[in-house]
């Protein structure tokens, strides 16, 4: 669990010098390492789901507080999405190709649910292509990342011995 712990905050903290030093405006820079770290750590929770789930949450919570200024917001997103990943996972197996239709859904999903709260609040117009460009401009830079910190995980796990769901 504890490596599962260091592969978020890592990531938590990356997204946070991303967002910091690149411009957001740009077409393939938007990340989301925060989120994708929920994909890759899953199958290291075995029959822990409540951790997992616990993990997910809790991580919503400081990204609500530190990157995006709301209170429970991300944090009942994140929760969503990491159920609908345990359910995605219950299916799949666990290797490098799953894990970017994983995060190429989770990327479009989290878009998809982000934007329509933000409508229903009022706080944006509903236009069809906002959305599909907010889609797009996280695709590019994320699917990189998961396939690189799957890569990576699989790597260290394999060489420590750290045990996970294949």
């Amino acid at each position: 669990m504890s490596f599962s712990i260091i592969i978020v905050i890592i990531s938590f903290l990356l997204e946070g010098i991303v967002s910091k030093y690149i411009a957001m405006n740009s077409l393939i820079v938007e990340s989301l390492f925060t989120l994708i770290s929920l994909i890759i750590i899953y199958p290291y929770f075995h029959n822990r789901e409540h951790q997992y789930f616990g993990i997910a949450l809790f991580t919503g919570l400081l990204y609500d507080i530190i990157y995006t200024n709301t209170l429970c917001f991300n944090a009942i997103v994140f929760f969503i999405i990491a159920i609908i990943i345990q359910k995605i996972n219950t299916v799949i197996s666990n290797n490098s190709i799953n894990v970017a239709i994983i995060s190429f859904m989770t990327i479009i999903l989290y878009r998809i649910l982000v934007y329509f709260v933000l409508c229903l609040l009022n706080y944006l117009p509903f236009n069809a292509r906002d959305l599909l460009y907010s889609i797009a401009s996280s695709l590019v830079l994320n699917m990189i990342y998961s396939i690189l910190l799957y890569i990576i995980t699989d790597y260290i796990s394999r060489k420590k011995h750290i045990s996970k769901i294949d």
